[in-house]
């Protein structure tokens, strides 16, 4: 890919995951808000998934403090690219996140805003009926953005919602096939980036902390039906018979389901 189209593919992502709200919440964010985001670097990002489980009795407070947290993130953090959220696809009050920041320091920037602070309050009161679970790694790569990404900014740019299917990922991987299972990923990820109209991002790395345990974030328009066409692919196809004929996993890969609504206003 051009490095010209994947600058201009790269700031659209960024500039849909600004425009991020929830369901149930009817404002959106303006034009103005969505153009005040970084640059997005030729280096690979410093990224989080994370899954919290919040008592149902702490939902709206737990969904008010994570929107100002959001909110915060977006708009005085420097070196904040991306925050999104949205509830598990099967299991309610359960909540993914994924988060991206020019390198680990832009994280650390992160955890000592006053936003942050707050919400480190609010967790500090029990409102989890789980231990969280935050995995931290660097993109594989810089290429992270697909084809689709284009489409989406259009229907965002006309001022009408749209939701993106995501999916966290997390493989541990075997570490005599580490090579070969690197290579078939990125052969799967290559095929998304340049070919797959309901395709907006797909990026992986390695956890911070752990050896050949691999984390992933993956994101479709148009709900399932954008990651049902991408398990149709001959790229993903290759994919699935890699994983059959080598069992590259050394534990069960973990896969989370959830969606996130996007939209603009004049």
């Amino acid at each position: 890919m051009r490095p010209a189209l994947r600058l201009q593919l790269s700031l659209l992502l960024l500039d849909l995951c600004q425009a991020l709200v929830m369901p149930h919440v009817q404002g959106r964010v303006s034009n103005n808000h969505m153009m005040s985001i970084i640059e997005r670097p030729d280096t690979p990002l410093f990224c989080l998934n994370v899954c919290l489980h919040i008592k149902p009795e702490r939902r709206e407070e737990f969904l008010d403090c994570i929107r100002a947290n959001q909110e915060g993130t977006l708009t005085t953090e420097p070196l904040a690219v991306t925050y999104i959220y949205g509830e598990d696809e099967t299991t309610p009050d359960t909540w993914r996140f994924f988060e991206q920041y020019v390198g680990k320091e832009g994280f650390e920037a992160h955890a000592k805003t006053p936003h942050f602070a707050v919400w480190e309050a609010f967790a500090s009161t029990d409102p989890f009926s789980a231990p969280p679970d935050v995995n931290f790694f660097v993109e594989d790569s810089a290429l992270s953005v697909c084809a689709g990404a284009a489409a989406l900014h259009e229907v965002l740019a006309e001022g009408d919602f749209t939701k993106l299917f995501c999916l966290a990922v997390q493989m541990h991987v075997k570490p005599q096939l580490r090579d070969s299972f690197l290579e078939a990923l990125r052969a799967d990820q290559q095929g998304a980036l340049t070919s797959e109209p309901l395709a907006v991002s797909y990026l992986f790395g390695e956890d911070t902390e752990n050896c050949n345990v691999f984390h992933m974030f993956e994101a479709y328009c148009g709900g399932r039906d954008g990651f049902t066409q991408h398990v149709q692919t001959p790229h993903y196809q290759k994919w699935a018979d890699f994983k059959c004929a080598v069992e590259p996993f050394s534990a069960p890969a973990s896969v989370g389901y959830y969606e996130v609504y996007l939209g603009v206003s004049e």
